[in-house]
């Protein structure tokens, strides 16, 4: 009787986590027909102009709203984010520019393996993760980042940032001869 009990027990609990996690990964998927319908009304609106004197915003504009509700309110994976803008014709460039700066913690070498997967090009993606800025303006990822990051390894130095010179020091022109008021013009 008593293993019985414990059986059963063990049973219930058993069911209710499978449960649980059932409906957990229902509600993460909850967020990608907001995205979806979000990207291709913007691509809409952009296709057809606003009505009457409504601003149209850019395919940019749309991009990060959505992108920024997608991944910062309702925590979708990076990952499915791009895949599905990607898929729906946006430029690769921007979704991964925008993924990243509106993403918090998201793992480069992770994301960069799935771009690769998607058919991203890895030039495509260096540079993106190059150009993301957080929303204070500051760079997401370092440069030392970019060059530790194993996916982007074998491109090379192609998406490190170029050597900036300095300013350019313009010296004044001389100063013309002094001449004696007492001499001859």
């Amino acid at each position: 009787m008593k293993n019985l009990l414990l059986t059963s027990l063990f049973f219930i609990i058993g069911i209710g986590f499978f449960v649980s996690q059932g409906f957990a990964e229902e509600n993460n998927k909850a967020w990608a027909p907001e995205y979806i319908k979000a990207l291709q009304e913007g691509k809409e609106i952009i296709k057809t102009g606003g009505k009457g004197l409504d601003y149209t915003p850019s395919e940019d504009t749309v991009l990060a709203e959505a992108v920024k509700q997608a991944i910062v309110i309702n925590n979708a994976p990076a990952y499915e984010a791009m895949k599905i803008a990607v898929d729906l014709k946006y430029n690769p460039y921007s979704v991964i520019k925008n993924i990243f700066s509106h993403g918090g913690s998201i793992d480069l070498d992770q994301l960069c393996d799935y771009a690769s997967k998607f058919g991203i090009d890895k030039q495509v993606f260096a540079k993106a993760s190059k150009d993301a800025v957080s929303p204070l303006g500051k760079r997401v990822f370092s440069r030392n980042e970019l060059a530790q990051c194993q996916c982007l390894q074998e491109i090379g130095l192609g998406y490190s940032e170029p050597v900036v010179e300095g300013p350019k020091i313009v010296t004044p022109p001389p100063k013309p001869a002094q001449f004696s008021k007492s001499s001859p013009t």
